[in-house]
């Protein structure tokens, strides 16, 4: 499994380098689509390479799903595999939308993620489909396990180990070729962050671990899991997650009961009291 250090991605940069050609060229095209405010911003990934693609997350409603398969399909290559991050349905509801499309595709996750999914995923969509309605797809496919780099074409891109973001488990992915890395929900940019599994120090204290991991590594481009409008990438939108999250500790720390949270929230992080992130956070802190 891939270990994030400098060395590790001196040696992983040289040995792409020294690597004999393949019948494939390596891929030159990767393209960031990003949902809207309704499937909360949340970023997929695509990689094109000569014949087919690869997407990171799949997105939250039929039409964000919809307009991301659209833009595969507009490369005139094959989906040949959709990976998932982690276990937040934001991330993976969209599967039906993608599988309609491209019948053949695989739906991978590393085997911790896809070990959750199997036993949560059906009915996470099942009770999100009772909310979302129409906007939900009919059908949902979990992922299997895939251990090791996801391939493309004889191209490797490396899965991370698993580390803690806006839940436990979050695989952000290197994508050497292009110097980035897709972040996944360990980092946002320009919005509120999903906090509500982040509500003791000591889950805070990990999320933020995370982010020294990722700090510093000297990637091209940061990709986070969830781009605002205008929001920055990059080592930018590791500081915008980082300073939130200083925020919101602070803001447990002053606050005695869900409104004076609520108010602090507002306060310190310019929190909208009324989002769906906002009132998850509220209700976890505060039951």
């Amino acid at each position: 499994m891939f270990l994030l250090n400098r060395r590790t991605m001196l040696k992983t940069g040289a040995a792409a380098a020294l690597a004999p050609s393949l019948s494939h060229a390596a891929p030159t095209q990767l393209d960031t689509i990003t949902a809207s405010p309704m499937g909360a911003f949340v970023d997929s990934v695509m990689v094109v390479g000569d014949e087919n693609a690869l997407v990171i997350d799949a997105q939250l409603t039929q039409a964000d799903a919809a307009r991301l398969a659209e833009q595969v399909a507009a490369t005139g290559r094959r989906l040949e595999t959709v990976f998932i991050t982690h276990i937040h349905p934001d991330h993976h509801m969209g599967v039906a939308t993608l599988t309609q499309r491209f019948p053949d595709v695989r739906i991978k996750a590393h085997p911790a993620i896809a070990e959750l999914l199997g036993q949560i995923g059906q009915g996470m969509f099942d009770g999100l489909k009772g909310n979302l309605g129409f906007a939900a797809g009919d059908t949902w496919t979990a992922p299997t396990a895939h251990d090791g780099p996801l391939m493309l074409e004889g191209t490797a891109f490396d899965v991370l180990d698993p580390m803690a973001g806006d839940t436990g488990l979050v695989t952000p992915v290197h994508l050497p070729q292009f110097d980035t890395l897709v972040a996944a929900d360990i980092v946002y940019s320009a919005m509120d962050l999903y906090v509500a599994e982040a509500t003791t120090a000591e889950a805070i204290a990990a999320w933020q671990a995370s982010l020294t991991k990722l700090e510093g590594t000297g990637f091209g481009d940061i990709i986070p899991g969830h781009l605002g409008p205008d929001g920055p990438t990059g080592q930018a939108a590791i500081e915008f997650t980082r300073t939130y999250l200083n925020g919101w500790e602070q803001a447990l720390a002053e606050a005695t009961d869900r409104a004076s949270l609520s108010s602090a929230m507002e306060r310190i992080l310019g929190a909208d009291p009324n989002s769906f992130f906002t009132q998850e956070a509220l209700k976890a802190a505060y039951p």
